[in-house]
């Protein structure tokens, strides 16, 4: 059975950072005619001309089943879902909470519509203890697959404070757990991928940014530091994401025939081809057709 070419896209948190550059190659490609946005500011002026073309920004609250966001659904072939109460790792749990409830009434949403694919904006975080020991000690080159236990939570420090991702990591895992079971529910009309974003920093998104603390910087000497620091370098370098793999990835993830997934509900790792790196991503480019470009070492050396 061949894959229908979704015509209208929804992709939600539209305004952010990764939603608003996958709005952009969307309104590029030329078998995507409209995308719907949801957006909370409905702020046209962000997007370029030629994505203004044909967006459509609607704004909603998507912790509830009604309202224009819901109606809109009946036009949609595919939803791409970016948005979350507060998109930063360490994210309440109460936020996480709400996060959930958005990706379950999406969910609902597209069963209800007969949405045909939804993609669920997944997060490194879901594995983010494999970053630190004990954990760490089972890592190496192509090991941290999708098939491994997941391990939401991850410690850094941002230069300030001590950060801890467990709740926005857990609300991660139970939303891809939440898209397995509902793709199963609908008895194959509606095909789910659960994508686990890696690092795409804002605007350029400059591998040269990436720091050991966690924060995007413009300069950071990475000379200078300790095993536990080289270690969290490598971590956070190795699932870069570059923006045009990025484009790629979700743009796959919309257009893959799922005839050959194992079910109709696949889990994948998002990062581009950096050497060397504990992701793996078989999964991508067997099951999405996935052809990352970039790799972080060709533009940063080994700490």
């Amino acid at each position: 059975m061949n894959q229908p070419i979704p015509r209208c896209v929804m992709v939600t948190g539209a305004g952010g950072n990764l939603g608003q550059k996958v709005v952009e190659a969307l309104t590029r490609t030329e078998w995507c005619e409209q995308v719907i946005g949801i957006d909370r500011s409905g702020d046209y002026s962000k997007f370029s001309e030629v994505a203004r073309r044909r967006l459509r920004l609607v704004q909603g609250d998507l912790t509830q089943r009604a309202g224009e966001w819901t109606r809109a659904m009946d036009e949609v072939d595919a939803v791409i879902h970016f948005a979350a109460l507060n998109p930063v790792p360490d994210s309440s749990w109460l936020d996480s909470m709400a996060s959930y409830d958005m990706t379950s009434n999406l969910l609902m949403e597209c069963v209800r519509a007969g949405v045909g694919r939804f993609v669920f904006a997944s997060s490194n975080h879901t594995v983010g203890a494999y970053k630190d020991m004990p954990l760490a000690a089972k890592m190496g080159p192509g090991l941290l697959t999708t098939d491994i236990a997941t391990a939401p939570g991850t410690t850094w420090h941002d230069g300030k404070r001590e950060l801890y991702s467990l709740a926005y990591g857990t609300a991660k895992v139970m939303g891809e757990k939440l898209c397995a079971s509902v793709a199963e529910l609908a008895g194959g009309k509606l095909s789910t991928v659960s994508v686990r974003v890696g690092w795409a920093l804002t605007g350029e998104n400059n591998a040269r940014d990436i720091t050991h603390s966690g924060s995007p910087a413009s300069t950071s000497d990475t000379t200078v530091l300790d095993d536990e620091a080289r270690r969290t370098l490598r971590w956070f370098r190795n699932m870069w994401l570059s923006n045009r793999d990025l484009d790629q990835l979700f743009i796959r993830s919309v257009l893959a025939s799922s005839d050959a997934w194992p079910s109709q509900s696949i889990v994948v790792n998002g990062v581009s081809n950096n050497k060397d790196m504990d992701w793996d991503l078989s999964g991508a480019i067997e099951y999405l057709g996935y052809r990352p470009e970039d790799d972080v070492y060709a533009h940063v050396e080994r700490a």
